[in-house]
């Protein structure tokens, strides 16, 4: 599930720009000439007894230690610990300063070490971070903000360093996806975006959420978030699975069936497309639902991207219900090329 466009290291006291993009699936995190994705997973790190140096170079940037010990993070983490060791990011924690944000700032440090990588000796970097919320979460973007700010000692398997983190701009999750059409990657207004009112519908993991922008203005009271996502359908699929052949599935596989409809039995392809489909029901109505609320019969939208990794499990229905709608080109990492062009936006301004 990972994905890396690799570029050169930066040069210790530069100055790097981050649009990040916390998902509760997925990682994204985009630079001028980097593309990361790595998933939002993590567990305390285990002795491995064999094959440590390749699973190792499998994996880099997926082990890290702070504070609270050593961690396996994406991959890595999903390859070598059994899921009861697994921690995701949910949605709303009971102490979503304490619990959740440290959740995140685990996962910053992560994505900022594999940014860096090759980067030794205790360098400082400095940091500018464009991030979002979820529409819904807003309220708790400024314990976020004051977690992130700051310096930070960065020690994972492929790089040291300290992050000093200067500026923190945070913004409802599906306006990332805004700004990757309205801005372009340099900051500069997008003249070939022409359209007055501008909708998107991001499909994650834990939640479905909803952003309106009004030339410029979000709209707060047709934006909003509803706590379903894929991991509803990984659910279903993993229950099926676990029914018909008596053995819990890693997650890994009910990814693979979810994606392709197929399932490997002792080396046999059996089809599971039925099962998919049904599984993607409640995902489907539970986000025309949320559009519906928000945006009734969408007519005063002019435009809908659709964003997230989800997006092309749901896209072929809210098409069908909003023909003014469109799948984002590479609609997973939108939020996070979105974020790096308000970013780039801000500085052109200061």
């Amino acid at each position: 599930m990972s994905r890396r466009k690799r570029a050169s290291t930066p040069q210790p006291g530069s100055i790097i720009t981050i649009g990040l993009d916390i998902g509760y699936g997925v990682t994204k995190a985009v630079t001028d000439d980097q593309v990361l994705t790595f998933p939002s997973v993590m567990g305390h790190a285990r002795e491995i007894k064999f094959q440590q140096d390749e699973i190792a170079k499998r994996h880099p940037g997926d082990q890290i230690n702070d504070d609270e010990g050593n961690w396996f993070i994406g991959d890595l983490a999903l390859s070598q610990l059994p899921p009861g060791e697994l921690l995701r990011l949910r949605g709303r924690t009971a102490n979503e300063a304490t619990m959740g944000n440290a959740f995140r700032l685990r996962l910053v440090k992560v994505a900022i070490g594999k940014l860096m990588q090759g980067m030794w000796n205790g360098d400082v970097v400095h940091i500018r971070i464009a991030t979002g919320l979820p529409t819904d979460h807003m309220r708790d973007a400024a314990e976020l903000k004051d977690s992130l700010l700051g310096q930070h000692l960065i020690r994972t398997d492929t790089a040291e360093l300290i992050a000093n983190i200067t500026e923190v701009m945070i913004m409802p999750q599906p306006y990332g996806t805004i700004y990757a059409s309205t801005l372009t990657e340099t900051g500069e207004i997008n003249r070939k975006h022409s359209y007055r009112r501008t909708g998107v519908c991001d499909i994650g993991t834990y939640t479905v959420d909803l952003a309106l922008d009004d030339e410029g203005e979000y709209v707060d009271a047709e934006s909003g978030s509803v706590e379903s996502g894929v991991h509803t359908a990984h659910q279903r699929i993993a229950a099926a699975l676990e029914r018909d052949y008596r053995q819990k599935m890693p997650f890994k596989i009910v990814e693979q069936v979810l994606c392709g409809g197929v399932f490997h039995a002792n080396g046999e392809p059996v089809s599971y497309h039925a099962v998919v489909d049904e599984a993607l029901q409640p995902l489907r109505s539970a986000t025309l639902n949320l559009m519906s609320e928000k945006w009734q019969r969408g007519a005063t939208v002019d435009v809908i991207y659709l964003a997230g990794g989800g997006a092309y499990l749901v896209s072929d229905e809210i098409i069908a219900a909003y023909p003014q709608a469109q799948v984002m080109p590479d609609a997973q990492i939108a939020n996070a090329r979105g974020y790096l062009n308000y970013a780039n936006f801000v500085a052109r301004q200061g």
